[in-house]
């Protein structure tokens, strides 16, 4: 065989072992963790401070586990914020320390103070995980505070995936303009005056997800609108990203080697 088309057919075999690879799925199993405290004397789960905590544990991924830990204990400690050492507390001091908080007002106010974490899985596109860490504290007034966060995870690279790995270099810009071409969208779809345009402007997210229809973008309570809208989710629809995201993360593409 001559040398050039041995070469071309050695290239060939690494290409497609290398698209095989690609498109490989990483196994994931996982099972359901949950701890519950209670205050001191608790006869009715319903008339006392309880902490809950279930999140899903994956078989053979730690630092994974350890991104969903250190997640749920940065949203619990601070509603959502950056926490001071999150990895130098465990849910069993933070859920002490909370009960021991409500105890101390149990004579000023009749509410029974709540919090709950929860993470699991919310979607898999090829070796790309989402999962959805969702939060919950009430401590006394009109309502507690929900938080969720999306922590997305590269399964074959073992590593956190951010919205900036996804974007093509140089094309940030073109992202943020699609994104707030959507909010316009769905201000004019809430009917939006002057006034809440001006109270509640377009932001940028961190949290995104991967989805059939495009780049969802999730945006929590109090970001884009008040608390009583809820969380808000932008979606950037695939025909208007290419170019724009990386081809590896366009979900008709992923798992198919491209």
């Amino acid at each position: 065989m001559p040398v050039v088309a041995l070469l071309c057919s050695l290239l060939w075999t690494l290409t497609a072992c290398e698209k095989q690879q690609a498109a490989a799925e990483v196994p994931l199993s996982s099972k359901l963790e949950t701890n519950e405290w209670r205050a001191p004397a608790c006869k009715d789960d319903k008339d006392c401070t309880a902490v809950v905590i279930r999140r899903e544990v994956f078989t053979n991924h730690p630092a994974l586990n350890d991104a969903i830990r250190t997640q749920l204990l940065e949203q619990l400690q601070g509603n959502g914020e950056a926490a001071e050492s999150p990895a130098n507390t465990s849910f069993a001091q933070l859920a002490q320390n909370f009960i021991a908080e409500a105890a101390k007002v149990s004579d000023m106010s009749v509410a029974h103070w709540q919090m709950n974490g929860e993470a699991e899985k919310l979607a898999r596109h090829g070796n790309l995980l989402t999962v959805a860490i969702n939060t919950y504290t009430y401590s006394g007034g009109a309502h507690g505070m929900p938080v969720t966060h999306w922590l997305n995870w590269d399964l074959a690279q073992d590593k956190r995936v951010i919205l900036n790995d996804i974007i093509e270099p140089g094309q940030e810009g073109a992202f943020w303009n699609l994104a707030r071409d959507e909010h316009e969208q769905w201000l004019q779809a809430q009917k939006a005056d002057a006034d809440f345009r001006s109270s509640w402007p377009f932001q940028h997210s961190e949290d995104f997800q991967l989805t059939e229809k495009g780049v969802v973008l999730l945006y929590g309570v109090y970001t884009l609108a008040p608390y009583s809208s809820g969380e808000v989710e932008l979606t950037v629809p695939h025909a208007k990203l290419e170019g724009v995201v990386r081809k590896a993360y366009l979900v008709a593409k992923i798992g198919s080697g491209e």
